[in-house]
């Protein structure tokens, strides 16, 4: 990680990140992205924040060079394209986005790199009903499980959305899974589903990862939808 010692934005990005984490009200959280969206992507360039970096990475230890051009990638929780744009420079063309704040994906879609573009609240009382079932060889969510967004339940809508045989790659601050109590049951969902009969998905990676998010470890997870 670079030193961030004198970086002012530093600062901020450690505050909005703090911030979007304690709001648990739906449109005060829709509200505080709307504000956000324009230090979004200079708050979390890759000196503060690789999540991005991590679930491309993880998607690319996977998919060879020469299959990435007609892979279909769906970006749940995508905020201002950050993975898209990682996804890009590795060779991936077809990319569509979920995520509920309208003002962060006007950001993402400037970008030019998404497909499709939907706004849309995922788990308990969202909108997934609406979302297609077995669409796409990768789902990934980076940062999305955060408290007050993502909620634990939004795992198996991510499972939904994904081709039988598709990988699925979550990154998230790996604290949550321990001082979180709403994300706290995310870990023993993610097990129960792999051991279920019949079993949804089977687990490929669990990684943790230093400065994922300034001085945060981060942690990786990657797993193959069962066919």
């Amino acid at each position: 990680m670079a030193d961030t010692a004198s970086d002012p934005t530093a600062d901020r990005c450690q505050l909005n990140a703090t911030l979007s984490s304690s709001v648990h009200d739906k449109n005060e959280l829709l509200s505080f992205y709307q504000q956000w969206s324009d230090k979004y992507d200079e708050d979390f360039r890759t000196e503060h924040y690789i999540g991005p970096c991590l679930t491309v990475e993880a998607v690319c230890e996977l998919i060879p060079d020469e299959k990435r051009a007609d892979v279909t990638v769906l970006d749940v929780a995508a905020g201002t394209g950050l993975v898209g744009l990682e996804l890009a420079k590795n060779g991936f063309k077809v990319i569509d986005a979920i995520d509920g704040s309208e003002a962060m994906l006007t950001k993402l879609r400037q970008k030019g790199i998404y497909r499709c573009t939907t706004q849309a609240m995922l788990g308990n009382g969202g909108d997934c009903e609406s979302l297609p079932e077995n669409a796409y060889d990768v789902v990934t969510s980076s940062g999305g499980f955060v408290p007050g967004h993502l909620p634990v339940s939004a795992v198996q809508d991510l499972i939904r959305m994904c081709k039988p045989g598709g990988l699925i790659v979550i990154v998230m601050r790996y604290e949550y899974l321990n001082t979180c109590e709403e994300l706290r049951p995310l870990e023993p969902l993610m097990i129960e589903l792999e051991h279920k009969n019949p079993s949804c998905w089977s687990r490929l990676k669990r990684h943790i990862s230093p400065n994922y998010l300034l001085d945060k470890e981060g942690i990786v997870f990657v797993y193959r939808k069962s066919l």
